[in-house]
């Protein structure tokens, strides 16, 4: 493969993986916040509240209350992304390609010739077993094992700016009210 090839391989892969835990941080998020939620439209519903009652004493009168809590405010977010990604691999240059001199372009000819030329040396690479020590039964193995070492670290994401914003609204969202209690009203005879 070339060279190009073999060192963007491993840059795209961390670009996915972090967009994949993007998208699954997004779901958890609206199955969490809200009571529903249309993929195609955008549209949520409701967000889910955890509600309550608890009794205040006031004097010698107990009241009931019920309190209303959003219960994304309760849970943490687990918003990650990839803060460095260390790759190290030893590669072997198999030979250096220069590009074709007698090719030609023409604006007139659109056939295969549309694409652009890729220009300069092209080093086609393999990868090549890494050096370790030991005696030569480990050297053997080691040359069959994969040879490309990934480290991933993850940290807590920065909050956007619009999740800050809905879960201040969220917080300041807190709802207390005292629980009537229903009579029931005598029947009447008749």
């Amino acid at each position: 493969m070339e060279l190009k090839d073999l060192i963007s391989g491993p840059l795209v892969a961390t670009i996915d993986a972090d967009s994949i835990s993007a998208r699954r941080y997004l779901s958890y998020f609206y199955e969490l916040a809200f009571d529903s939620y249309n993929h195609v439209t955008g549209e949520v519903g409701n967000l889910r509240m955890l509600e309550f009652t608890y009794s205040v004493q006031e004097g010698r009168v107990t009241q009931q209350k019920k309190a209303s809590i959003p219960l994304m405010t309760l849970v943490p977010l687990p918003l990650l992304q990839v803060k460095e990604a260390d790759f190290d691999f030893d590669i072997q240059i198999i030979d250096a390609l220069d590009p074709d001199d007698h090719s030609t372009f023409s604006l007139r000819d659109r056939g295969d010739n549309a694409a652009p030329k890729q220009e300069g040396v092209k080093l086609r690479v393999s990868m090549a077993a890494s050096r370790i020590e030991g005696d030569a039964e480990s050297k053997i193995r080691q040359g069959l094992a994969a040879n490309m070492k990934v480290k991933v670290k993850m940290r807590q994401a920065d909050m956007p700016g619009g999740l800050s914003n809905l879960l201040n609204l969220a917080t300041n969202n807190l709802q207390v009210a005292d629980v009537v209690e229903k009579k029931e009203e005598p029947q009447k005879n008749e």
